[in-house]
């Protein structure tokens, strides 16, 4: 899937995924935390260099946490930093769990591979459909990572922006579409409106506003701020329907 190095969606789903990592070792697995508004600021050009996330809680009152996070090539560079708001439910919280497996300890330790952690897998034709696409996409010469491809495939350009397709790979464990997906496509679209490459992003701020599905088409809508020889500010509105999904700022620099 990595083929080709991390583009601007591996790492926000990255990000947004250490962000909540963090805040579930200090309040504790499983809990309900959708993501409020998250933050990335990233070198530019230097998002096929990303290999890891650091994650430290800063703090959390009232139900609203807070945490940060630094994305690290793979010579230990610092080439940018995440902030994350989280929603949580009261505490202590006594309802239901669903721990992700990347936070399982337990997990990490019984083997470093998915058939030695949680068994055998088992593909229905979907997921076979979904193996057979990355194993394509492996083969060839990819310039970017097997999901960022898939986005910008399952794209299509408007007057104002873009119209996304969500397909079944972007879902996170709740049945949406992921948030570092949402991101992702904010961005591509503002580049796209621009004339600038999505890997040019240096800060980007998204405002999750309502969970957006996957049965049903997202609108990018662009408004470009200003657009320059080497720099590009941007807003971009996501919605399905008349309904507003997230709001994205976007800063680019070549």
């Amino acid at each position: 899937m990595m083929a080709g190095g991390p583009g601007v969606l591996e790492v926000a789903m990255l990000a947004d995924l250490a962000l909540g990592g963090a805040l579930r070792r200090e309040l504790g697995p499983g809990l309900p935390m959708p993501t409020i508004s998250m933050t990335i600021q990233l070198m530019p050009g230097s998002s096929a260099e990303v290999r890891a996330a650091t994650g430290d809680a800063s703090a959390h009152v009232d139900r609203t946490a807070v945490s940060r996070s630094r994305l690290i090539s793979g010579t230990g560079e610092v080439l940018g930093d995440a902030l994350g708001v989280f929603a949580f439910p009261a505490l202590p919280y006594d309802g239901p769990h669903q721990p992700m497996p990347w936070d399982d300890d337990a997990a990490t330790v019984r083997g470093s591979s998915a058939e030695e952690a949680h068994g055998p897998a088992v593909l229905d034709s979907e997921a076979e459909s979904v193996a057979a696409a990355v194993c394509g996409h492996a083969a060839g010469a990819p310039e970017q990572a097997w999901g960022s491809t898939l986005l910008e495939q399952s794209a299509e350009k408007t007057e104002t922006g873009l119209v996304y397709r969500p397909t079944a790979p972007v879902a996170n464990r709740m049945g949406n579409v992921q948030g570092g997906v949402l991101f992702a496509i904010a961005v591509q679209a503002a580049a796209t409106a621009a004339d600038f490459s999505a890997c040019e992003l240096v800060s980007g701020t998204i405002d999750f506003i309502s969970a957006a599905g996957t049965d049903e088409e997202l609108k990018a809508e662009v408004r470009v701020r200003r657009s320059g020889r080497r720099v590009l500010f941007a807003t971009v509105d996501l919605s399905q329907g008349e309904r507003l999904c997230a709001t994205v700022t976007a800063v680019f620099r070549r």
